[in-house]
């Protein structure tokens, strides 16, 4: 058995940066016929980096399907450390990412921020696509099992479109690995902006009353969250604040000039990849020693790094848009693959599999630009415009003095 194991394997790392060269070339392909795309980068090359951390999750998930269907394994996390990392330490930097982008929201302070607006934006960037995945994995397990809603269907749509939890749906016990259990990031997403962004927002607030500066807040924040972490103290909410708060410290190092240039330079790049390498072979998650390298890395893609130009290919830009739509449906596809497709693959040689994660890649970029195109993108703007519409109109200076 440890031959085909090994086939797998190599198989496995030869066809995964296959997979992300095919997906980046779809997405090019896609630029090309007129997908729209930011006009310019948001925050240095996060945008690219987007497509290819989703990526990631998808072949992550598959190694765990192969293991489950043709191995007989549990559904549990991968057993080499770097296929791991493809998984966990990709949605860590999803959770830089999101420190990074609220960070310039919470230091305008809790009092100057028209809280409505932040959450109606984010309700309509997340909630209608999640809809629309549970409406999909309800249709699955109807046409599977013969189901049809019963009383607790309507529970289990507000668990699951909340992301609070995964429940069985129409008694499917298997519900959850429909798409791949994928919910427990947004509901950390949902503790971020619901708890933690407006705290860092009054800290920042107080600290600019006090004369403290405004680091100093994501760094209680980053301190708190590691002690939670190393005395299991409130880790279903405090857990996974050291991310976050890397990605709010990132804002604060790019936007010092001199060392966001540093960052952005070749030297640096070679220093962050060097540092990568035993980060996501030794460590399982980048909640160890591997944050360090995680953290740096980060900061050199947010300061602009290009990294040989991989962030900036232009489908990285494509792929990095939809990457919300390739995380939350890509676990669809891979179970109508190795579930209602397993006595296919069980005839397949092993080491061949893994030729069908560049296919998988492609098919999920073209499925998620249609639902970006039908869903995601008239949601957001529907929701941008009724923030401004909802936001207090102050009335304007006037212009001359008042009459005495």
């Amino acid at each position: 058995m440890s031959f085909p194991v090994d086939a797998f394997t190599l198989g496995f790392f030869l066809f995964y940066p296959l997979s992300l060269l095919t997906a980046m070339l779809a997405g090019g392909a896609l630029r090309r016929f007129g997908f729209p795309v930011p006009k310019g980068p948001r925050f240095g090359n996060i945008d690219g980096l987007r497509g290819f951390l989703a990526l990631s999750v998808l072949s992550h998930h598959f190694w765990i399907w192969t293991h489950v269907v043709l191995f007989g394994q549990p559904w549990t996390a991968a057993d080499l450390a770097i296929v791991n990392q493809l998984g966990a330490g990709a949605v860590a930097l999803f959770f830089m990412i999101t420190g990074l982008v609220f960070y310039p929201t919470a230091l305008k302070g809790i009092g100057n921020v028209f809280w409505p607006k932040v959450y109606i934006g984010r309700f309509f960037r997340i909630v209608p696509l999640v809809a629309v995945s549970f409406l999909l994995i309800s249709l699955v397990i109807m046409v599977r099992t013969g189901s049809r809603p019963d009383a607790a269907y309507p529970r289990a749509a507000v668990e699951w479109i909340s992301a609070h939890r995964e429940v069985p749906i129409m008694g499917y016990a298997d519900s959850g690995l429909v798409n791949a259990l994928v919910l427990w990031s947004l509901w950390q997403e949902w503790l971020f902006y619901l708890i933690l962004l407006p705290v860092v927002a009054l800290g920042l607030q107080i600290a600019s009353m006090v004369k403290l500066p405004s680091w100093s807040v994501p760094v209680a924040v980053l301190l708190v969250g590691t002690l939670s972490h190393l005395l299991q103290i409130g880790t279903g909410l405090l857990a996974f604040w050291p991310l976050f708060a890397a990605g709010m410290l990132t804002y604060e190092l790019c936007a010092r000039d001199s060392i966001r240039r540093w960052l952005a330079s070749r030297t640096a790049a070679v220093l962050a990849t060097l540092a990568m390498i035993p980060a996501v072979t030794l460590a399982h998650h980048a909640l160890s020693p591997a944050f360090f390298p995680f953290a740096f890395f980060f900061c050199c893609v947010a300061a602009g790094n290009r990294f040989g130009g991989l962030f900036a290919l232009p489908g990285a830009a494509v792929v990095g848009e939809i990457s919300f739509g390739i995380y939350l449906l890509h676990g669809i596809l891979l179970n109508l693959l190795f579930v209602d497709g397993a006595h296919i693959l069980r005839t397949l040689p092993l080491a061949a599999l893994p030729l069908l994660i560049p296919v998988l890649a492609v098919m999920i970029v073209l499925i998620t630009a249609a639902t970006y195109l039908l869903i995601e993108r008239p949601a957001w703007r529907f929701g941008k415009r009724l923030g401004e519409r909802l936001r207090p109109t102050r009335s304007p200076a006037p212009t001359t003095a008042p009459a005495p």
